[in-house]
């Protein structure tokens, strides 16, 4: 088996979470809207207590959980669904430039239909000014969006000043905290955020099952539906539950909230022994974004002379990525590279790598020494 280093596209499945699933794939099948107590009533317990699970992992209620299908149809709902019923005077938003295209896109789609977007700048660590936030904010603006923690480099922004200064100026606050989630303490009860979407596939739970939280759900005077059928969720997301993915989802809340602190110091240490071999051992490296605020699993590094794809392709025993996941097979230049103003060698020699809970200190010496090798050999083709 390869060395695993791209946690941040995804993680395995942890048994725990698997076992608490698999009786809901079998003698647990039933429908939640079946009215047996045998049938609907097992599944909408397992249902509750996957809510209160999560809920815990955050610090909110649980009654402020949607389900959804995952974190791009969160971040939908929290967007497109914050612009149903605006009034024409407050159809602007605020987000920044190194979002993940489930941010940017629906942002992009709201500019087509007349909306104003202000995208905000970084620094060169993927730091927002929020200075310049204050001074983007409007009294046109409905909506602010800012992730938690970046995808690629990993730059955690400053979110409890974010956060005030959004309910300071009276405007909604939505976090994509997709990658922060299961890594850093995320407390709803002290941070004002308004809407928050989460994954559990980031976090060693199932793939196709995520979360929105919306604090005062039952007044919901800031979001509106955008699929429609059975009125599932409160009315915000239709559809039959996918049972086994939420169960999934709360048992991995849980282990996350018990083991985050652990997990947290495993992989940086894992990942700063790994920046410190490769700096010692290769020149011409360079770490990209913050150093001091940033994700713990989260390393992006450019290993300049070399194009990355070249190199993946010489390493079939690391499993590391260009970038997200989801836009690795078109081949675009990372636009969060680009917005942090790296040089075009930086961007094309630049791989990502995410540690892991299960990854151990002998991964990271082989994984250098491949690296190593490889990144010395594509220089000297050059």
């Amino acid at each position: 088996m390869p060395i695993y280093l791209d946690h941040c596209a995804t993680t395995p499945l942890d048994p725990v979470v698997l076992d608490a699933m698999l009786p809901f794939f079998r003698e647990a099948f039933g429908n939640p809207g079946t009215p047996h107590p045998a049938v609907g009533g097992v599944v909408q317990r397992a249902i509750r207590q996957a809510r209160e699970q999560t809920a815990e992992l955050i610090n909110c209620l649980p009654n402020e959980v949607v389900w959804t299908s995952g974190a791009t149809e969160a971040n939908n709902l929290a967007i497109l669904g914050s612009a149903e019923d605006v009034p024409n005077n407050k159809r602007h938003i605020v987000t920044q430039v190194t979002e993940h295209s489930a941010v940017l896109e629906p942002c992009r789609y709201l500019e087509s239909k007349g909306w104003s977007v202000t995208y905000l700048p970084v620094d060169s660590e993927g730091l927002v000014d929020t200075d310049q936030l204050v001074d983007a904010i409007t009294p046109a603006t409905s909506l602010v969006s800012i992730m938690w923690g970046n995808n690629e480099i990993g730059t955690l922004q400053p979110i409890q000043m974010i956060a005030e200064i959004c309910e300071k100026q009276g405007v909604a606050f939505h976090c994509d905290a997709v990658q922060a989630a299961g890594k850093v303490v995320i407390d709803l009860q002290s941070v004002p955020i308004s809407i928050l979407s989460l994954s559990a596939h980031k976090f060693y739970g199932p793939k196709g099952i995520g979360a929105l939280f919306v604090r005062n759900l039952a007044k919901r005077f800031h979001i509106k539906p955008r699929v429609f059928g059975g009125g599932q969720e409160a009315g915000l997301r239709a559809g039959t539950h996918n049972v086994p993915g939420i169960v999934g989802m709360g048992a991995a809340c849980t282990i996350a909230l018990k083991n985050q602190s652990q997990w947290s110091s495993h992989t940086q240490k894992l990942r700063d022994k790994f920046e410190a071999l490769l700096r010692g051992t290769l020149a011409d490296i360079s770490v990209n974004g913050s150093t001091t605020r940033r994700l713990p699993h989260v390393s992006n590094i450019s290993f300049h002379g070399t194009d990355n794809e070249g190199l993946l392709t010489m390493i079939p025993d690391i499993v590391a990525s260009t970038g997200a996941a989801c836009h690795v097979a078109d081949f675009t230049p990372s636009h969060v590279l680009t917005a942090i103003n790296k040089s075009r060698d930086s961007v094309a020699s630049s791989l990502r790598f995410g540690f892991g809970k299960d990854n151990t200190d002998e991964d990271i010496q082989l994984a250098v020494k491949l690296l190593v090798s490889s990144v010395q050999s594509l220089r000297t083709e050059v």
